[in-house]
Parts: structure tokens; sequence; C-alpha cells
């Protein structure tokens, strides 16, 4: 499930639609992040915060992985890369098995927070907009 979520062969619809299906992905995946975002230090245990860790983890890692995530990777500029150096961080230093629940709740609310961006850039790519032109504004820096 965790490892199908962005996978094109896998992607593809009984119609044959992979939009149809990566919304959808798309819409699990932010499900999931507000479920965990709405985890709570105090009530929530240490199994469930792994759990979420593996299951996040595992959605970021897909999404890396996605031949169009590399192309939106390359069309961001320096401010994605050091959002990419985030990423991998986070995928590459997961708590120890002995951390404090604390270290694994804040590793947990960084990776949702992470795999909704890149959710967000995902569907950026995929709507193949140009930028909209700069035109001068009448009546600004002397310009009538």
């Amino acid at each position: 499930m965790v490892t199908d979520l962005m996978n094109p062969s896998s992607t593809a619809g009984a119609d044959g639609s992979s939009e149809a299906v990566a919304s959808t992905d798309a819409e699990q995946a932010e499900r999931e992040v507000r479920r965990v975002l709405a985890f709570q230090l105090g009530t929530t245990t240490r199994s469930e915060l792994d759990d979420a860790a593996a299951s996040l983890r595992g959605r970021v890692s897909a999404l890396l992985g996605d031949p169009s995530a590399e192309e939106g990777k390359t069309h961001g500029g320096i401010a994605d890369r050091g959002f990419l150096l985030e990423v991998t961080h986070l995928i590459d230093n997961p708590p120890a098995p002995h951390a404090l629940s604390h270290e694994v709740y804040s590793h947990v609310r960084a990776l949702a927070r992470v795999l909704r961006k890149l959710v967000a850039m995902k569907g950026a790519a995929a709507s193949v907009r140009p930028p909209l032109p700069v035109r001068p504004i009448p009546g600004r820096n002397g310009v009538r």
C-alpha cells in the first residue's frame, strides 16, 4: 500500500486513467497528514507514533523516487534544493528505537509537513501551466 503511492505502473485505474488514481493517492496522503498532525504528545502512544513514522517515511520515499518528482526538483532552484536536503535528512535519520517519545513525535510531524509539501509540488508539476507574464501596472513607477 505505502510503496505503491506514486508508482506509474500501479496507478492506472480500471479505465486507464492514472490521474484519477493519483488524485486519490494525494487525498489519502492528505488524510494521513491531517491525522498525524492531529496527534497530541500526551495522548498518542509510542506504537502509534512508530507506525505513523514508518508509513510517512514510505510515502515520502515513494514520492522522491517518482520520475515526475525529478522534473519538479529541477524547476524549483536553490530553495527546493534546501527542501530536498531536509527531506533526505529526515528519511536517512529516523529516531533511534530508544529515542524519547518527544523526538519521535517531532520527527513524525516533520515528515507529515514534508509529505504535504511533496504532494503539493507533485500537483504543481503535474499541471503544466506556464507562469503568468509579468506586466507593468499602470500608474506605478511613473508609467501611465
